[in-house]
């Protein structure tokens, strides 16, 4: 079992996506590829083997076939089997393979370093195998890109690198709070309001709006937010938006910066300018002539 883990700064890209049936007797191509692959079951089990390890991958189960490892299926599938699944690359050259020991060690170093972004939203965590939760939106994510896929004549753009990302960051949150992994035993009322920021990021949200939903003091909930997740609220919530920013002003060079700043829940253009600038330390434009140029125009 191996986590893959990735500066979230690099944009995933996006290569192609598909939804396979087979109704009895499927076996996985033997193979080494280029890219990685996420695979999830919708039924039926998949068996496959990766890197000297044999998976069953049944329903609501995920496996990611890593680049340059050899995978192949072991033994042929027993009635129905659909799965979804999705080719992509990723762009940071520092890209690691890890251990579960060795991530929980590099967890501890990363979580006892100062303060800055926080862990989910400045790496990509995805687990070699895994089960998703019940309330896990990753299949839901997974239409939505073939949908987009098939709309764009599953030519490979900029919303299909989005959706892909938001994908693969919902894979990471969860492997971040595997038993074994977390270190933070974060109330579930705080995870609950993470959830909502990343699924309404693009909103008009306040620490007063979101204290009245889920029922908090506003000072008392953004001091708790701090304690377990390094940020105040409000920061949090910048933070989210400008994470989400950067793989808009990466995968398509066409979006004006206003149109990302609205898209991301900023409907001031020169505000989101300041808060990206102060959180980066640069300006959108000067972002994404830097990392545009350097990882599409290859």
């Amino acid at each position: 079992m191996l986590y893959l883990v990735s500066n979230v700064k690099y944009p995933i890209q996006y290569h192609t996506s598909g939804n396979l049936t087979n109704n009895n007797h499927f076996v996985h191509p033997d193979r080494i590829l280029d890219s990685h692959v996420l695979i999830i079951v919708r039924k039926g089990i998949l068996h496959i083997h990766q890197d000297g390890n044999n998976y069953e991958v049944g329903p609501n189960q995920f496996i990611v076939l890593f680049a340059g490892k050899h995978h192949y299926g072991y033994k042929p599938s027993n009635g129905p089997l659909s799965y979804y699944w999705t080719h992509f690359s990723i762009q940071d050259p520092d890209f690691n393979y890890y251990s579960p020991s060795s991530l929980k060690r590099d967890l501890e170093i990363w979580n006892a370093g100062p303060a800055q972004t926080p862990l989910a939203m400045t790496k990509y965590i995805l687990p070699e195998y895994g089960s998703l939760a019940e309330n896990n939106r990753s299949s839901l994510y997974f239409v939505q890109l073939l949908d987009t896929a098939k709309r764009e004549n599953y030519a490979p753009t900029y919303r299909c690198h989005y959706i892909l990302s938001f994908l693969l960051l919902e894979l990471s949150t969860e492997a971040l709070f595997i038993p074994d992994l977390t270190m933070h035993n974060i109330p579930a009322a705080i995870v609950n309001i993470i959830e909502w920021i990343r699924l309404n990021y693009n909103e008009s949200l306040s620490v007063q709006g979101l204290s009245e939903l889920f029922g908090y003091n506003p000072t008392y909930l953004s001091s708790l937010f701090k304690k377990y997740t390094g940020y105040p609220l409000i920061s949090y919530i910048n933070h989210t938006r400008i994470a989400i920013s950067k793989n808009l002003l990466t995968n398509d060079i066409t979006l004006k910066i206003g149109t990302i700043g609205k898209l991301c829940g900023y409907g001031d253009e020169k505000l989101f300018m300041k808060v990206f600038k102060k959180i980066e330390g640069i300006t959108p434009t000067q972002y994404r002539n830097t990392f545009s140029n350097k990882y599409f125009n290859k």
